[in-house]
Order: C-alpha cells, then structure tokens, then sequence
C-alpha cells in the first residue's frame, strides 16, 4: 500500500513537470472564442469500440489495441499518452480488471449524441459567464481506467471510464479543466507552468484548483469536489485554522493530491479551501466581472487571500 502510494506520488510529479514543460514550451494558441465553435472530440471512442469488438474474435489483445485504439489516436490522445505513459499492456490489464467499466463504453458512443448536446449547453452556460474565453477542444479518451481530467495546449483531457455512466461527473469535470486553461491564458503560459515548479507553493496550486472550482461552481452551481466541500462546511473554523498552520511548513499532504489514496477525510480539500477563498473574494467585490478577471490572472497568491478577507475574524 505505501510503494502504491509513493508511486502515485511521483507519477504525479511527473504529470506536473509535463504540465509545466507544455504550456511553457509553447505560445498561445490560436482556438475559437465563440462558444458555438467549441467542439467535442470523440474519435477515440469510435476507435476504442471498434477495437473492443475486434477483442471478441481476436486473442492478440496487444496487437488490436495498437492498431485500432494507438495508432489511430487523435492529438489529443497523443498528448494524455506522452503525459501517462499510456501502453497497450496497461491498457489490457485495465481491461481485464475491470470489465464491466469498459463494457459500458459502446453504449456510451451510442448515445454521443446526448452527451454532445449536453456539452453544447454547458459551453454556451460557459461563454456566458466567461465572455472572453477561448475554446480548445475536449477530447473523450479511453485510458487505464483512471479518472483523468487535465487542461493542456491540445484541449481538455478527460477519460470515460470513471465517468461513463454519471454525466454529471462528466460536465463538472469538462468545465473545471476548461476553466484551468482559461486561468493559463490569463496568467500567461510561462506563469501558469511556474505553478508547478516553485518550489513551497502549496497556496499557489489549492488558489489554481480552487479558482477552476469557483469557475465551475458559476457555469453548473456546483463543483467537482462536493465530498470535500461539504466536510470542510461542517469544519470550517478548525480547517481554516489547520490550512495557515500547513501553509507555514508547505504540509501538503492533507491538502492536495497526496491525499488520494486515504480514507480517513475526504480528499483534495485544498480544492475547495481555494474554492472558499475565491468565492469570498468574489462575494465581497462590487465589479464581479473583474474580481472574475483577477481570480483567473492572480497575479499575487498571499496578496488575494489578504484581499479576500477569508481569513478574517
């Protein structure tokens, strides 16, 4: 158990370092600004299916996934492969230890249309409270049955198989990371990208996650985390108080992703300690479409917690 968890740990360091290497490395891309023009990709789904049926007849697992799933793989499937390291193998084992998630995803492509037609109206829910935002696309994958959400230059990122069958989760989860990459265009990529290599930055990334929350919670009046938000409302003043005690030694482990794997509270409360503090902001200001403007460019983590008034007695 504790080798599983060093191992998520540093993979997720790595997708950090990968995250920080993309957006740096890149200039700002060119995607539409008219949410009408946002599209949902899905080829990979077509060509997942096509391998699983092929699987029914074939017992070259190995094989079949590589030439009906990987090399066919659309940019966006490019791109979650170079940051998970995605392989045919994991993907079988994937496969054969949890059947019945994969077994949902043909019907799920039957019914794409639906899901297109709730992506159409969150996008459009999207643009209305982020008129200025640009529009990559959201590419639907097939991994390791991870659930995976991630904001890149490529679009959005997010695996089915957790998802397949809660297409409330699905729309959170679109949103949220859609919001991550309106926050790397605000900031700018270079600044956004330095998230994750400062060094003792822990206020800097639960003000990330939070402020893609808060972004969420205006588009769907809801967020992804609901688990840990109703556990930090039960315990808010403890939790503040815990929260500025880790903020001083960079304790991260209650907070952020290296809470994942435990049981004992709900995970990722630095998502939502971030989310509290943006909405405190934003309740408090009187020009909301700039303190929407400033929650994505933050330009200074201590000095919007200081702005925000959170904290305060």
């Amino acid at each position: 158990m504790k080798t599983n968890l060093v191992v998520k740990k540093a993979a997720l360091f790595l997708v950090g370092i990968l995250v920080f290497l993309t957006f740096k490395s890149v200039a700002q891309p060119n995607y539409p600004r008219e949410p009408q023009e946002a599209k949902i990709v899905y080829d990979d789904l077509r060509h997942f299916v096509e391998a699983y049926h092929e699987l029914s007849k074939n017992s070259d697992t190995l094989a079949v996934l590589k030439a009906f799933y990987f090399d066919r793989g659309s940019a966006g499937l490019k791109e979650y492969i170079n940051r998970h390291q995605l392989s045919p193998e994991l993907m079988r084992d994937a496969i054969a230890a949890h059947p019945e998630r994969y077994a949902l995803i043909p019907d799920f492509l039957a019914n794409i249309s639906e899901v297109e037609d709730n992506y159409r109206g969150l996008i459009m829910a999207f643009g209305k409270v982020l008129p200025s935002a640009m529009y990559p696309p959201t590419y639907l994958l097939v991994g390791a049955n991870r659930g995976i959400g991630q904001a890149s230059l490529a679009g959005q990122l997010v695996t089915v198989t957790r998802v397949v069958d809660d297409m409330e989760k699905l729309r959170k989860i679109t949103v949220h990371e859609l919001s991550h990459f309106q926050q790397a265009m605000a900031m700018g990529g270079q600044k956004y990208a330095k998230l994750y290599s400062t060094p003792d930055n822990m206020l800097g990334l639960c003000l990330r996650e939070g402020g893609a929350e808060f972004v969420t919670s205006l588009v769907l009046g809801d967020i992804t985390q609901t688990a840990a938000l109703e556990y930090l409302e039960k315990n808010e003043e403890p939790l503040k108080q815990q929260f500025q005690e880790d903020l001083e030694i960079q304790k991260k482990d209650f907070w952020l992703w290296e809470s994942i794997g435990q049981k004992e509270y709900p995970k990722l409360l630095g998502y939502v300690m971030g989310y509290k503090i943006c909405k405190h902001y934003y309740d408090l200001a009187t020009d909301k479409s700039r303190a929407l403007q400033y929650i994505l460019q933050m330009p200074n983590a201590e000095e919007f917690v200081l702005s925000s008034r959170y904290f305060k007695p």
